[in-house]
């Protein structure tokens, strides 16, 4: 209930309609490193403040480079190929099991849509179903464009 006493809040200036320069990514990348080391953060456990809070907040927003961060080992990102999951997926108990609380479901996909897809929607589909099957199945497949 009181995530600001176990979580660290890094703020990036940015308008959210404009990408975020490498500059500033690359430094985000090099305080990532240590912040993670320094207070033993899994790397995997990095998330921006609208994964945390769907709806109440928007950044760092459909801009930000998630998959870069993940190719620098931060973060969630599935990698190979995205495979249909079984009938019996369920997409919501995923997308639950990767973070997102669903007291405002829509807000919940519309967040998660931000992160793994740089897109701006509110409902879910085929494509994030393969990515929300590879994100809990443990493998690491990747999005194809």
């Amino acid at each position: 209930t009181d995530v600001n006493s176990a979580s660290i809040g890094i703020e990036l200036d940015n308008d959210g309609h404009t990408p975020f320069a490498r500059a500033q990514i690359d430094s985000l990348l090099r305080l990532l490193a240590d912040e993670c080391a320094r207070w033993r953060i899994p790397r995997t456990q990095i998330i921006g403040h609208e994964d945390l809070a769907p709806g109440r907040k928007v950044d760092p927003g459909p801009l930000f480079p998630w998959q870069y961060l993940a190719d620098h080992g931060f973060g969630l990102w599935p990698r190979g190929m995205l495979v249909d999951p079984p009938a019996t997926f369920d997409p919501w108990l995923a997308l639950s099991n990767v973070g997102y609380p669903l007291d405002n479901p829509q807000a919940a996909v519309r967040s998660f849509h931000h992160h793994f897809r740089g897109m701006d929607a509110g409902t879910l589909d085929d494509q994030d179903r393969r990515i929300l099957y590879a994100l809990t199945r443990g493998s690491e497949p990747t999005v194809q464009p």
